[in-house]
């Protein structure tokens, strides 16, 4: 009984929130338009400054959470193509693909595209509303 609490501790010790997580597939709603993040091609996240986690299921999603809330939020995540997670601020996105909120934006190490104009869609995309 100690040994597996000991193990319990051990592990959430090793737990940290700096790192990104995976979301509950198909379970987790999106930060933005609460639709569930079920495409892990396209997921992205955040941790806000008080340590909140924020999912989305389009990067897009992901940059109009920070333009609408005037944020910048300490650490910011894209699923890259072998399932794991990259820094969202220097990643590279590629334009055109086919994404859940037609944002068009999909992270690929060979992009020509950045966070700011992943942000500028998100921007252009909000005035039009």
């Amino acid at each position: 009984m100690k040994a597996g609490i000991l193990l319990s501790l051990a592990l959430l010790a090793c737990d940290s929130a700096d790192g990104p997580k995976d979301p509950v597939w198909g379970k987790q709603p999106c930060g933005s338009c609460a639709m569930l993040v079920s495409e892990p091609p396209h997921a992205a996240q955040l941790v806000t400054a008080d340590g909140t986690r924020v999912y989305f299921d389009d990067v897009g999603c992901m940059a109009t959470y920070v333009l609408e809330r005037n944020v910048s939020p300490p650490k910011m995540w894209v699923r890259d193509a072998a399932g794991g997670w990259v820094d969202a601020r220097p990643a590279r996105f590629k334009a055109g693909a086919k994404t859940p909120m037609d944002f068009g934006y999909s992270h690929a190490a060979d992009g020509d595209a950045g966070w700011a104009d992943v942000e500028r869609a998100a921007k252009k995309r909000a005035e039009k509303r």
